[in-house]
């Protein structure tokens, strides 16, 4: 009987945290029990392909007393009788999918770069403040939506039937477009609105799952000099929300029409 080689995924947003140089990065056996794969065939790809892998980019090696220092600081253990140690970055990470070429490389890869790799590290966060303040964020939101429609409805009535100066008139629309912007702000800060949207927001809006993708938008924002604003979730503590101009230009989604017209 062949001996199993193969190990036990961990789901990325539950890794151990590593950090090398400021960078966080991955082993070998993190890799492989992720993408579904073997110790050495990561190490074969890596050792077939070195020109595709450049040092302090796709990967860092440590050996000697650095090697020992590191493994004291892991709690994963790593065998005494190692003499090196290699540590991949996103981009070595990529690579390695990119040569497996198969879904679950591809998927892990992708919950890689967005709960690992991306250094939000949601178990730092105080799990009951984050909901408390997103639970206070809608709240705020539906209230002033409640507001906002009987303040519009009573300013109709009464324009309608002449019963404001002109004065009064101006200073309720005043104070009305105050507080639509206020409600904007909110909006945005939930990931849905006219300049920013998350991939969930836009999901529940236009009833279509499993289509947008954070890996293009991303590539769109980084090509385009744009960024993406963390924005709280229930589910995640935060996540991205990606500019309008990405979603038009990825997936011809216009947050204007999506959203601007929910207030």
């Amino acid at each position: 009987m062949a001996k199993k080689t193969e190990l036990m995924a961990v789901e990325a947003k539950d890794l151990q945290v590593i950090e090398y140089r400021g960078k966080r990065v991955a082993t070998t056996e993190q890799l492989a029990a992720g993408y579904g794969t073997t110790v050495i065939r990561i190490q074969q790809n890596h050792t077939r392909n070195a020109n595709r892998f450049v040092v302090g980019k796709h990967f860092f090696k440590i050996s000697g007393n650095e090697l020992k220092s590191f493994r004291l600081s892991l709690s994963e253990s790593v065998n005494k009788h190692t003499t090196s140690l290699i540590l991949w970055t996103e981009r070595g990470a990529a690579n390695h999918a990119k040569m497996l070429e198969t879904d679950q490389a591809w998927e892990y890869y992708n919950d890689l770069t967005e709960f690992y790799f991306t250094q939000r590290d949601a178990k730092a966060l105080s799990a009951p403040v984050e909901l408390s303040k997103l639970e206070i964020i809608q709240l705020a939101l539906e209230s002033e939506k409640g507001r906002l429609a009987e303040k519009e409805r009573a300013d109709h009535a009464e324009r309608t039937k002449g019963q404001i100066s002109r004065k009064r008139e101006a200073s309720a629309l005043g104070k009305l477009s105050a507080k639509s912007r206020r409600c904007k702000e909110l909006e945005e800060r939930l990931g849905e609105g006219v300049k920013h949207a998350t991939i969930k927001k836009v999901e529940k809006a236009t009833g279509v799952k499993d289509t947008y993708k954070f890996v293009p938008l991303r590539k769109w924002c980084r090509d385009n000099g744009m960024d993406a604003k963390d924005v709280v979730d229930d589910r995640w503590g935060s996540v991205k929300a990606w500019p309008a101009q990405a979603w038009l230009a990825v997936y011809n989604i216009d947050l204007n029409v999506l959203f601007g017209g929910n207030l």
